[in-house]
């Protein structure tokens, strides 16, 4: 940053880049690599740790700059990521899914197609990839919008002081990642049981990780407009922090149906989707500000966009999820 807003850009950029191809890789990983009755798990436990990381990284950082400076936290970091190369690149693991010979409705099938656009074409066009793209980009409307604009809603809805704001915007990503690994175990419990099959898990988990969140920001809303009231201020608190546990569960629907419908394409499908949830976040953050500054600042009106989208998704979803 020191040298200029171009390096700076070109550092962001190739930090973007990094990352979009990190989350796609470890699924493939788990695809290959993670028996099937415990991939749930697996992803939920991943997914979860980024959470933790977030939270850890709201924690900790302005302790950091007020210590060394801005800089200070880019350093800590940056440095963190390098300690763990070496001990990531000395890894190796015991293939247990031959993800190329079968398993899943697009595991095989497209084993022949020449190149990887055809093959993305191919998935693409099918409604289980698209049921996966349409939840990916729902949930993280809601997702990317409501944790973005979540410290003003508290500070100017309801009043919360800004020093008492981390109490309120730290503790979702804690919930959200203890809530989604139990998701995960209980998803794999369920299936090495037998009591359902996994076309249900994944709906019924997907579901209730859209349709709740929906309900819960509807109170949230009224309460934003009830007043700054002490019970009003707890109540919403509960509400948003139920509302994001609920969003977890999701790791047992939409993080993990990839690995049901395309085991060897895994990571191909996730971008994928997880592009979706991308675009869902570049739009979402700028849109629900539009919308507050041309409502009169109507929270209802922006947790009415997210709702409506949460319940649209989640029937989409139920409609096309695919199965193993």
């Amino acid at each position: 940053a020191a040298a200029g807003a171009i390096p700076l850009v070109a550092a962001r950029v190739t930090l973007g880049a990094g990352e979009g191809v990190a989350f796609p890789a470890v699924h493939s990983l788990i695809s290959r690599h993670v028996p099937k009755d415990r991939q749930s798990t697996a992803v939920a436990a991943v997914t979860a740790a980024s959470y933790g990381g977030a939270a850890f990284a709201f924690g900790v950082t302005p302790a950091v700059v007020l210590a060394g400076g801005w800089e200070a936290a880019f350093y800590t970091f940056g440095s963190a990521a390098i300690f763990w190369f070496p001990f990531w690149a000395a890894s190796s693991f015991k293939v247990v899914n031959d993800a190329a010979n079968g398993g899943g409705k697009y595991g095989a099938e497209s084993a022949g197609k020449p190149g990887v656009i055809d093959e993305w074409l191919a998935l693409v066009k099918t409604r289980e990839v698209r049921a996966i793209c349409v939840a990916q980009f729902a949930q993280s409307w809601g997702g990317y919008g409501l944790l973005s604009w979540l410290p003003t809603y508290f500070e100017e809805a309801l009043g919360v002081p800004l020093g008492d704001l981390p109490a309120f915007t730290v503790l979702p990503y804690f919930i959200q990642g203890i809530v989604g690994v139990g998701s995960g175990v209980v998803a794999d419990q369920w299936l090495r049981e037998g009591k359902f099959s996994t076309k249900f898990i994944r709906r019924a988990f997907q579901t209730v990780g859209m349709v709740g969140p929906a309900v819960c920001l509807a109170g949230a809303a009224v309460l934003g407009g009830a007043g700054a009231t002490d019970a009003n201020i707890f109540a919403a608190a509960v509400l948003v922090d139920v509302g994001l546990a609920l969003s977890a569960l999701t790791l047992a629907g939409v993080s993990v149906s990839h690995l049901d419908v395309a085991p060897r394409h895994a990571g191909l499908v996730f971008a994928t989707g997880n592009t979706c949830a991308t675009i869902a976040g570049i739009i979402a953050v700028p849109l629900s500000g539009w919308v507050l500054e041309a409502t009169g600042q109507s929270w209802s009106a922006v947790f009415g966009v997210i709702a409506v989208l949460y319940v649209v998704g989640a029937a989409l979803w139920w409609a096309w999820v695919g199965d193993e």
